[in-house]
């Protein structure tokens, strides 16, 4: 049948089916191993499924759930193949349908993971030269350098030395790992704090945090790109955002771009998009959102906007007092 249909007719069907028929395929032949393996096929898929609303992947305690049908009605139990070697489990990072996956402490143990196949791999340790203790925090960021062709994690621990006297006294390393070599590379320390959650990927060479510099009373948000060509970090302008009252700020991605999700206590959110990367005169004010009633005033900072879906509606995520969302 093959012999009688066009191959870029045959490459479009496949592009459509989701990764887990296509993974049965492979076992057909070697030709179409070897066509499913073919880069192009593969950013073909990618454009195809980015076109539909995203599935979305969800951390309740230690478990995930997978939610894949579009009306996002049903969820299913994501097995991790490696969780009995994690006490905790943190999402930290998604890229072209890949998850990063590490213990929700001190990050030793990080896994990338394809939850369509279950394939998996476990990261090598990071060997930081500074000594992960219990005064210390990591953060991790994961994506995809198209110019290199090549997956990255970048891991920062931090230090206290006086946690209980100053905040902002710490010792800073950061490293980041190339799938392609399946090592570790030290870029020494970075002149920012990084925020606890995991870095955004914009679906180029940057990664995105929200971060501060200084922990304490002179802290102040900041939003930062890391530059996986340049390997260096950079402060990216905000918005001008006039508002006099006790404002809680997120950094997301929206529509490809970088947004930024301003939330007040007791009234509403704001969300904003940089519709030219690096440009603070292009921010865009999108959506202005009235808090929902339910949510009381110790968990509006929990409030963070998941994804708009390809009907306009956006998914907010709120979370609980004393606990932090996935």
């Amino acid at each position: 049948m093959s012999a009688n249909i066009p191959s870029d007719v045959i490459s479009d069907i496949l592009s459509r089916l989701p990764v887990k028929s296509l993974s049965r395929f492979k076992s057909v032949s070697k030709s179409m191993l070897a066509f499913l393996g073919d880069p192009e096929f593969v950013e073909q898929h990618l454009k195809k499924a980015i076109l539909k609303n995203p599935n979305l992947v969800l951390k309740l305690d230690s478990k995930l759930f997978y939610v894949e049908d579009e009306e996002w009605s049903k969820a299913r139990r994501l097995p991790l193949p490696f969780s009995l070697c994690l006490e905790n489990v943190e999402i930290s990072g998604s890229c072209n349908g890949m998850l990063c996956i590490s213990d929700q402490q001190c990050n030793q143990d990080i896994f990338l993971l394809n939850p369509s196949t279950g394939v998996f791999k476990h990261l090598p340790f990071s060997g930081f030269d500074v000594a992960v203790v219990e005064n210390s925090f990591t953060t991790i960021g994961f994506g995809y350098h198209q110019a290199e062709g090549d997956y990255k994690v970048l891991r920062c621990a931090y230090i206290y030395d006086k946690p209980f006297i100053d905040i902002d006294s710490y010792e800073c390393e950061a490293r980041v790992y190339s799938l392609k070599a399946d090592e570790w590379k030290n870029i020494g320390a970075i002149p920012y704090h990084l925020g606890y959650k995991a870095a955004i990927w914009l679906g180029n060479e940057f990664l995105i945090w929200k971060a501060t510099r200084g922990l304490g009373r002179a802290g102040k948000y900041l939003i930062v790109s890391y530059d996986m060509s340049r390997e260096e970090f950079k402060e990216i302008p905000q918005p001008v955002v006039n508002y006099n009252g006790e404002l809680h700020m997120e950094v997301s991605v929206f529509d490809g771009l970088v947004s930024t999700f301003y939330l007040s206590k007791y009234d509403e959110a704001h969300i904003w998009t940089m519709k030219e990367y690096g440009v603070k005169d292009s921010w865009e004010l999108r959506f202005v959102i009235k808090l929902p009633e339910r949510v009381e005033s110790y968990n509006y900072m929990f409030l963070k906007p998941l994804v708009i879906l390809k009907n306009g509606e956006i998914l907010l995520e709120a979370g609980e007092k004393n606990k932090n969302p996935a």
